[in-house]
């Protein structure tokens, strides 16, 4: 089974970057907000859905990319 795109990251800190999501404030990419990324992966797989779960999957991974360094 594939580890969640949020594992390795805290409660709170998924809670804060779920909730500047929410807000439509920037999530970790310079100039890229949650929906924004989120309408671009809908249009490649063809549903909103699947847009927001790889949105979130990379907002998660950007994440923990950045608590690494």
């Amino acid at each position: 089974m594939a580890k969640k795109p949020s594992s390795g990251l805290t409660k709170k800190e998924r809670s804060t970057l779920a909730k500047r999501a929410r807000a439509g404030k920037d999530i970790g990419r310079k100039g890229k907000m949650f929906e924004k990324v989120a309408a671009k992966a809908a249009k490649q797989y063809g549903s909103a859905e699947a847009g927001r779960a790889v949105a979130a999957a990379a907002m998660y991974k950007g994440m923990k990319a950045r608590k690494k360094k």
